[in-house]
């Protein structure tokens, strides 16, 4: 068989007759030159606008924040998808899932088949994303395609087509694809589109779309109509390790119940059996860096509100009555909460993300660097960490630094009982911890008395040792001036 032609003829035909005609809006375009799929079906099938309307692609939802599309459509030549550089799409994209639209903000691409993902500036709640099929299709398999590109007799039409193919043939990364029915050819737009599995009364992602001869669509003379298409099915771990980037989402309507931890990459959220939500470094219980202060309420429980509220309740309790605590953010409908690699933990808006702003209260629990030079404040609540310990800030006012392997405190500053004291690494070389509101030399709680070497710099070392250096010195060249003595 001759090899289908690369998507180049079928990425960019929307465009020059769509845009005279003014029809390239908001409104959804379609897809193959099959039935109109029914109302809510395959609604994770996803429209994407590449540079204003220069290219129409289709693509999958994969997860709330995450779209599997072809890298052909973002590339400069499709025919070499797979030299698809990392990060912000050269041109301004815009998805369009379920009938909620959000920017493409980062394209991660897979460089052995033409693949990738594309995260959103915010998720897309309300509509399931497609599970990934972890089973090969395999010659004779009857698999299912849907998209949003032209069809036989329409160029945009108002929404998406589906056709039945037949797999013809199989390889290590790719699918070849003949359609069953008269409806079944894959047209310019579907670049991108799901090719789907049925299984157990619903359906799984086992390829997307890549290239097609177009037999059978609109303005094509070609007879030929199979298309090829990438496979999924081997590649559910790199998906969900991708798509975990950025930290874990809370949906509005989220509900954690008493003894339930959400975890991110360091920290995690746990609403304890006693009532309290509290906010701690992953294997450290006892080193808490921020909490509702809601203890003493056995069985409370901590929900995302439809109205934007992010609140804890005591046990029973619900819709405004009995609150314990609340972020106060009731004032933003459809707000949601992510826990970000950094550690923090944000409300963000509906239509807001780490990219695009929209944060509207935070837990204040974000990482800063393992060393700090001068005149570097770190607020109660903040923390480091290198390969052996965590270094703590707390909202008690105490530094303390933990032993990764068992979540042992190996030293602190003994300024519990100081909320929100905070961390100085002055210019003049001193490390201090200042109680709250204050600064320069008044309210010192602790400091590590190297105030006579301007520079200095404290670094949190591998070994689990925490040091103050002058400001030419360092591991290798020693200038140590003072140390937690804590080898790990």
């Amino acid at each position: 068989m001759a090899t289908p032609h690369p998507r180049t003829a079928w990425l960019t035909a929307l465009t020059g007759a769509a845009i005279a005609a003014g029809t390239l809006t908001g409104t959804p375009a379609a897809a193959l030159t099959g039935d109109p799929t029914p109302n809510g079906s395959y609604a994770f099938t996803a429209k994407l606008d590449i540079g204003a309307g220069n290219r129409v692609c289709t693509g999958t939802l994969v997860d709330p924040s995450w779209i599997l599309t072809a890298a052909g459509c973002f590339a400069d030549d499709p025919a070499r998808a797979t030299a698809l550089p990392a990060g912000a799409p050269k041109d301004h994209t815009t998805a369009t899932v379920g009938g909620v639209g959000a920017d493409v903000v980062q394209l991660v691409p897979r460089q052995d088949r033409d693949l990738v993902l594309a995260k959103l500036s915010h998720p897309v709640f309300g509509t399931a994303p497609a599970a990934v099929a972890t089973v090969p299709a395999t010659p004779g398999d009857a698999l299912r395609v849907v998209g949003w590109g032209r069809t036989k007799d329409e160029w945009l039409p108002q929404q998406t087509h589906t056709g039945t193919t037949a797999v013809t043939a199989a390889d290590a990364t790719a699918l070849t694809l003949t359609p069953k029915t008269a409806g079944g050819a894959v047209c310019k737009g579907d670049a991108g589109a799901p090719v789907l599995r049925e299984k157990n009364g619903g359906v799984e992602l086992t390829g997307i779309a890549t290239r097609s001869w177009q037999g059978g669509c609109l303005d094509e003379t070609e007879t030929r109509n199979s298309a090829l298409a990438s496979r999924t099915d081997d590649l559910a771990g790199w998906v969900g390790s991708t798509v975990a980037q950025g930290g874990p989402v809370l949906a509005p309507g989220t509900r954690i119940e008493s003894g339930r931890t959400v975890t991110g990459k360091d920290l995690q959220l746990a609403m304890q059996a006693d009532g309290n939500l509290v906010v701690t470094h992953r294997g450290i219980s006892g080193g808490v860096l921020w909490s509702s202060n809601t203890g003493g309420n056995p069985g409370a429980y901590a929900t995302v509100q439809e109205d934007g509220n992010f609140v804890v309740y005591r046990a029973g309790a619900s819709g405004g009555t009995g609150a314990l605590w609340a972020s106060g953010t009731f004032w933003s409908p459809g707000s949601y909460v992510r826990l970000q690699d950094d550690g923090n933990i944000v409300v963000y808006k509906k239509d807001g993300g780490t990219e695009t702003g929209g944060a509207l209260w935070s837990t204040g629990t974000q990482q800063f660097a393992p060393v700090l030079v001068g005149e570097t404040p770190i607020r109660a609540a903040r923390w480091t960490s290198a390969r052996s310990t965590v270094l703590e800030m707390q909202p008690d006012g105490n530094l303390v630094l933990y032993r990764k392997s068992d979540g042992v405190p190996l030293w602190s500053s003994k300024t519990s009982g100081n909320p929100g004291a905070w961390l100085a690494m002055q210019a003049d070389g001193n490390v201090v911890v200042y109680r709250a509101g204050a600064s320069g030399g008044t309210g010192a709680l602790w400091a590590s008395g190297t105030f006579w070497s301007p520079g200095a710099y404290l670094k949190l070392q591998d070994d689990g040792n925490l040091v103050v250096y002058k400001k030419d010195g360092g591991t290798e060249t020693g200038g140590a001036l003072w140390s937690t003595s804590t080898f790990a």
